[in-house]
């Protein structure tokens, strides 16, 4: 479905009654799907091994960073946590608290927000400079949340998923303009030896990953042999993923891989165990907060930046970095996880809670998805029970490319209120987005049986139309798409454009109903 058209039809039908104060949820806006959200994926040689080669390296490097500074001393493997640690034994330090920033392509694609738009980086570089921020590795994280080293005033950590060419070109010079680093996570199964730029997105080549390793910049860690949600795969094809993309990319960049980046965010139980088993050190989600040990090593949270981010976006991002405040202690506890003081810490009021899910819920009508997450997260903190707030985050975690989350989200949302049609219709629109087509239409009936006469009855009939209109089926096409006619007219409109019945579009039924 053309989402974007979408968007403009329902925010007039839910945006309105929302900021009219009913606390009804914000429309359901949307955008295209991001990179992160693809269900189209690069196959891997079936020749590759499956066993990891992360713990079996001989690699001696030395020191890569002097503590922060922005001069680099060795090209070597910048993130080796060799380099960094302290002490011989592990000593969890729970007051380290870092931001590791999330971005994607570095290209500007009009409305794919996974994109950044012309000047962004640079301008967030310059800021983070400007406001004495210090970029670190990977290696530095472990070794201070782990090894007792410690890292330099305000530290960030950058981080680039999938392997967009655009990084080579739009992002590297400037890490070499401003000595600042980063870690790209790789889907060994993008890369190739010459470079195709005839795709939409081109990925980068193997000499591309080696300058910009062998730079002493850049480090390149593992996001798996073709981004497939380890979740949904058999345990040989989830081991598969996690061990065989380490073997591809250690033989392009010369050095073990130690850390992880789960696709789409997504993991399960079993899952980060077989990360484990493979050796990583620290693995990275997408939920949106600073990184923290409280979360566990392979389970850290990153914060997104998309090309609705803006500057003082950005900025709100990182002001705890400024102020001081540990974002990641949570309400109620002290860095050692022992209670504080009763007073101390207040969970917001039902009305204070009520305001933040509105204020959520408005975010996601306007495309933020970054702070609808956040706002709706600190929603659920407070009240667990609080429905609507699963269900709004987890439809702006599918637009942001979060699926697995984001799905796992709207599941809790029917769970707490199996009769929530809108949690429903926001379930079968995230499968829609990602391409599970018959599931989409499952999820449609299920919310159009309700038997209710809101919104999302007639607009799920509609989704249901232009799936199959997208598959050249006209009568079905015909079907669906005259019963949203009916229960909304507006609906009419939408077809007349919708991009997704261009396939029925010359059939005289399809014209006849339109018309």
């Amino acid at each position: 479905m053309d989402f974007r058209l979408r968007t403009s039809i329902l925010s007039s039908v839910i945006l309105l009654p929302f900021l009219a104060g009913c606390g009804t949820p914000a429309a359901n806006t949307t955008g295209t799907p991001v990179h992160e959200g693809n269900s189209t994926h690069v196959s891997a040689s079936a020749s590759v091994a499956t066993t990891s080669s992360t713990n079996n390296s001989s690699l001696s490097v030395t020191n890569g960073l002097d503590n922060g500074s922005r001069s680099l001393v060795d090209p070597a493997w910048v993130a080796d946590p060799k380099n960094y640690n302290q002490t011989a034994n592990i000593q969890v330090n729970a007051n380290v608290s870092v931001p590791i920033l999330e971005y994607h392509e570095a290209k500007y694609v009009p409305g794919d927000i996974a994109t950044l738009k012309p000047g962004q980086f640079l301008s967030e570089v310059q800021w983070l400079q400007s406001h004495g921020f210090h970029t670190i590795n990977f290696g530095q994280l472990y070794a201070a949340m782990y090894h007792g080293y410690q890292l330099p005033s305000r530290p960030v950590l950058l981080s680039f998923d999938d392997g967009y060419e655009s990084v080579y070109f739009k992002v590297f010079p400037i890490l070499k303009q401003y000595h600042d680093q980063a870690t790209l996570f790789i889907v060994s199964g993008f890369t190739h030896d010459l470079p195709d730029r005839n795709k939409p997105f081109p990925t980068l080549t193997t000499s591309e990953l080696q300058e910009m390793q062998q730079s002493g910049l850049v480090d390149i860690e593992d996001h798996t042999m073709t981004h497939h949600d380890l979740s949904t795969l058999s345990d040989a094809a989830a081991k598969q993923e996690v061990e065989g993309s380490a073997q591809i990319l250690q033989k392009i960049v010369h050095h073990p891989l130690e850390f992880f980046c789960y696709p789409d965010g997504g993991y399960s139980q079993r899952t980060v165990s077989f990360v484990q088993a493979a050796g990583y050190l620290l693995a990275v989600t997408q939920h949106q907060s600073y990184a923290n040990p409280s979360q566990g090593p392979l389970l850290l949270h990153r914060l997104t930046i998309l090309d609705t981010t803006t500057l003082q976006d950005f900025a709100d991002k990182l002001q705890p970095s400024l102020t001081g405040a540990n974002p990641q202690i949570s309400a109620g506890q002290t860095p050692s996880g022992q209670a504080q003081a009763s007073g101390q810490s207040q969970s917001p009021s039902p009305s204070q809670t009520n305001t933040i899910y509105q204020q959520g819920a408005q975010a996601f009508s306007q495309r933020d998805y970054a702070t609808a997450i956040q706002l709706e997260q600190k929603v659920i903190q407070a009240d667990p029970t609080f429905y609507q707030a699963y269900n709004v985050e987890g439809i702006a975690m599918c637009f942001a490319g979060q699926y697995s989350t984001g799905m796992a989200n709207l599941d809790k949302a029917l769970q707490l209120n199996p009769n929530y049609g809108y949690a429903r219709f926001n379930k079968a629109l995230g499968l829609e987005l990602y391409a599970h087509y018959d599931e989409a239409i499952s999820e449609y009936q299920q919310a159009i049986a309700m038997h209710t006469k809101d919104w999302w009855v007639a607009w799920s009939y509609y989704g249901i139309a232009s799936i199959y209109g997208r598959r050249g089926d006209v009568p079905h096409t015909v079907q669906y798409l005259k019963q949203a006619i009916q229960i909304n007219p507006a609906t009419k409109s939408a077809a007349r454009t919708e991009k997704d019945f261009d396939n029925v579009r010359t059939s005289s039924a399809f014209q006849a109903l339109v018309q």
